[in-house]
């Protein structure tokens, strides 16, 4: 599994695809909206071929993103709104969680895994976000806050290739 970001976790990134589903969503600064993102996020990854313990990682992905943008982002402002993007293409899956949050930077976060971390209830969000997705990006939000984007690709094996063109 390739995780490609730049390593200041800023910078420019290369989308040279074709959605062929798009959902984009605004969403209040609740926990509640986590769920029906989550849900959204399954639907689509089910109809770009993902199945099993792939679209399990996804879901989880999508989870901590979206809740780490409600919680640490915008500490649950209801002044402040979540946007969510999610891009299906024949050759990737792609969610884009922005928040109005003051940012943060990707290499900073403290290793989950290091001792003084790793009885803490909190702060493996972004490490499993990184771990289940194939590409994590934290960008500069466009008025503000951060932009994480998540993406996918989609295994074009026989079966899946069948699958994407079947749920077109």
């Amino acid at each position: 599994m390739s995780h490609t970001k730049p390593s200041n976790g800023n910078g420019p990134r290369k989308t040279h695809f074709h959605p062929i589903e798009t959902s984009s969503r605004i969403l209040e600064s609740t926990l509640d909206s986590v769920d029906s993102v989550e849900q959204t996020a399954l639907e689509i990854a089910e109809r770009a071929g993902f199945f099993g313990t792939d679209l399990e990682k996804i879901c989880i992905a999508v989870h901590e993103v979206v809740a780490n943008a409600i919680i640490h982002g915008n500490h649950f402002d209801c002044h402040k709104k979540i946007i969510v993007t999610i891009l299906r293409s024949l050759e990737q899956f792609e969610v884009s969680v922005w928040d109005q949050g003051k940012g943060f930077d990707l290499e900073s976060l403290p290793d989950p895994r290091s001792p003084e971390v790793l009885l803490l209830p909190y702060g493996r969000g972004v490490y499993l976000a990184r771990a289940f997705m194939d590409e994590l990006y934290v960008e500069a939000g466009p008025a503000n806050g951060t932009t994480v984007t998540m993406i996918k690709h989609i295994p074009l094996d026989e079966p899946a290739a069948r699958r994407l063109t079947l749920a077109s």
